[in-house]
């Protein structure tokens, strides 16, 4: 009997040890658990890719479950085979399909009565118009995924603004996932700052649960950023959690090098997955699975779920043009070897070429002529963009506030927001995807700083405008390869318009955004080697006729599927960029459309005069030849080509002023509608 009731204790310690869960955050970590997921995150019929399953949609009243639903994947709670779910509007997911327990949205801690057993809380939810439940499996069998999402989801402190969470159920690991997707809060159609308050955790009965840190009251800290680059996860295991434990994070080595930055020293950011105090550890590396280089390294005090940083006293120590894969990993940890939970490995993909190109440094700007700080932060960004000519490239986005927003502000504006993260508080400068400050506090210095990072890609890009048909072709050379992941981005701007002024006291904006093509997301360029060259070619046909918007309100603003707000088809340009996975750009570049006129349009010559000619501080041009009821465009270039001066204009006779023009013959050319005039200038000192 002594030895039954032993047996029996036995039995009762297994199962208290088999219900022990433990989780591990991963904060902004920017993919998904085991990037098996990489869809962008959108509604259904509103961009969601193919292949998910709604099972419930808005409105639903609080704590409505779907019908039991079976489980795709082989799957163990808490030890035990589950085969079926249910998932609660509220926010709750339970394997307890036969519970009658309706589940309120007012959340609280875990564990709680309130909640049945054997269940995932993504806690505090409602259901609303609009807001769906959509389920999705990922990977082969037997490691896959299941995803169960709450798309564009209701949150009472979200205002009218919405979340996308998921619970993520691992087939053979037994791992659950919290991932937490998207946010936006939104009142009274503006964009506000309020957080979610929410149960994140595992609930395996009312005596026993494992919540995430901030819970009940957690606070998603993601933007409206549709894809994985700001997701957030915690990763719920099954057991006892490890002593000496690490996660590896990553190295700090740039993609690029030249051969003359060599030597380099390997440097690894890591998490302490374990239950102890890391004090010490062996750290090794290697070079394409070269021979191994390890030392242990002293002196450290990294807590429980904190990151460390490890530098490797042997340096890397040279390398010849090439790709190579640096690995370093933590074999011991206190002098015992790490668990087997956390993937304590970093691997990263080095490029080492012995040339470069000349970058040409990304400015996506961020204003709005009903902004008052934009006009100077324009300013000085110009201020600075004048001492490097031809080293830069800018695109400004129109933005939807403050105020009504400035007219031409369009959704692909919004969307190239969202993609950095969400742009609340403007001017918001952009510099080569990664740095982001307010132009206003622009400087040389911050210019030359990024200017100077070699670059070793070109992008050419050309193009016409034949009618409202654009026909745009950019070339991208390569000196070191491009990765599947690499994104062209490609915009056909406006290089300067009149018509939205508003309140600021701005009267011209240059390099205005006015489409994305082929889209916002950009194309996949697909793998590219290195030394060779690939031609992307797109066209946009632009829709409809021009309107100006009265502001950039919702019932307002331009649809790009029917209109345009293009206030001068000749005086358009196209803006290119490769952007990587992480934001960064690679190169940019320009290039004017040509504006192309139709064979059945006949180009009337016209005559213009000048005077005086030769110059020395202004001249005027007579135009009376042209219609005067018709917009003239008048362009000024150099004899090598550069243009010194644009205008439009609907007077008949127009001032040039040429003081600080370099002496020299000058051309100037005169475009109407299917008109055209051309004269030569002689500007003296």
């Amino acid at each position: 009997m002594k030895r039954l009731y032993l047996f029996l204790s036995f039995l009762f310690c297994l199962g208290i040890l088999e219900a022990q869960y433990y989780y591990l955050p991963y904060p902004k970590i920017g993919k998904n658990p085991g990037e098996l997921n990489k869809d962008n995150e959108y509604p259904p019929g509103g961009g969601l890719p193919a292949g998910w399953t709604t099972i419930m949609t808005g409105p639903q009243a609080s704590g409505n479950w779907t019908a039991a639903i079976n489980l795709p994947i082989t799957f163990y709670f808490n030890g035990a085979l589950v085969t079926k779910f249910k998932a609660s509007s509220s926010g709750v997911v339970t394997f307890n399909t036969k519970t009658a327990l309706k589940v309120d949205s007012n959340n609280v801690a875990l564990p709680s009565a309130l909640i049945p057993d054997s269940s995932i809380c993504i806690w505090g939810l409602r259901c609303a118009t609009g807001d769906y439940i959509v389920t999705k499996t990922f990977g082969t069998k037997p490691n896959r995924q299941f995803w169960i999402q709450y798309n564009s989801y209701s949150e009472p402190n979200l205002k009218a603004g919405w979340i996308y969470a998921s619970v993520v159920l691992e087939e053979t690991t037994n791992k659950i996932y919290l991932v937490d997707q998207r946010t936006q809060c939104v009142f009274n159609s503006a964009v506000c700052q309020d957080k979610t308050n929410i149960t994140l955790g595992v609930q395996v009965d009312a005596n026993y649960a494992v919540m995430v840190d901030g819970s009940p009251d957690y606070k998603s800290d993601n933007l409206n950023n549709f894809l994985v680059d700001d997701n957030t996860y915690y990763e719920f295991i099954q057991g006892t959690q490890s002593q000496e434990d690490v996660l590896g994070l990553q190295h700090d080595f740039k993609r690029y090098y030249l051969t003359k930055d060599f030597p380099l020293t390997v440097n690894g950011t890591f998490r302490n997955t374990g239950s102890t105090i890391v004090s010490k550890v062996v750290y090794n590396y290697n070079v394409d699975n070269g021979p191994i280089v390890s030392k242990e390294i002293t002196g450290l005090n990294a807590a429980p779920l904190s990151d460390f940083q490890v530098s490797h006293p042997d340096v890397w120590a040279s390398a010849a043009k090439g790709v190579y894969t640096v690995k370093s990993w933590i074999s011991l940890v206190n002098d015992n070897p790490t668990g087997t939970i956390a993937d304590d490995t970093i691997r990263t993909i080095v490029n080492v070429n012995d040339t470069s190109i000349t970058r040409k440094l990304m400015h996506e700007n961020f204003s709005s002529s009903t902004c008052p700080p934009c006009k100077p932060g324009n300013e000085t960004m110009h201020a600075v963009q004048s001492n490097f000519p031809d080293l830069y490239t800018e695109l400004n986005y129109h933005y939807y506030f403050p105020g009504t927003g400035d007219p031409y502000y369009t959704q692909e504006a919004r969307d190239r927001g969202n993609y950095y993260g969400g742009v609340n508080a403007i001017p918001a400068l952009f510099l080569d995807g990664t740095t982001n400050i307010n132009p206003n506090g622009y400087t040389v210095p911050q210019f030359a700083e990024l200017q100077e990072i070699p670059a070793f890609y070109q992008i050419n890009p050309s193009g016409t405008v034949n009618g409202q048909k654009i026909d745009v072709s950019i070339e991208i050379q390569t000196i070191a390869p491009v990765t599947a992941t690499t994104r062209l981005n490609v915009a056909i701007a406006e290089k300067r318009t009149v018509k939205n002024i508003k309140t600021n006291g701005e009267t011209e904006f240059p390099h205005v955004m006015k489409k994305l093509i082929p889209s916002s997301a950009g194309t996949l360029v697909g793998a590219v080697p290195a030394e060779s060259s690939k031609t992307i070619n797109l066209t946009w046909t632009v829709p409809g006729a021009y309107r100006l918007p009265l502001d950039a309100q919702t019932a307002n603003i331009i649809n790009l599927a029917t209109e345009h707000s293009i206030e001068d088809f000749t005086n358009l340009e196209v803006i290119a960029w490769l952007q990587e996975s992480d934001k960064s750009v690679l190169q940019s570049n320009s290039a004017d459309l040509v504006f192309v006129v139709g064979t059945n349009q006949k180009v009337e010559k016209k005559e213009i005069s000048v005077n005086p000619n030769p110059a020395s501080s202004y001249f005027f041009i007579n135009m009376s030849s042209f219609n005067r009821d018709e917009l003239l465009r008048v362009l000024v270039a150099d004899e090598t080509g550069k243009l010194v001066y644009a205008e439009k204009t609907d007077l008949s006779s127009l001032f040039v002023n040429t003081s600080g023009w370099t002496p020299g013959l000058y051309h100037i050319k005169v475009v109407g509608k299917n008109q055209e005039a051309n004269q030569k200038i002689l500007v003296i000192e």
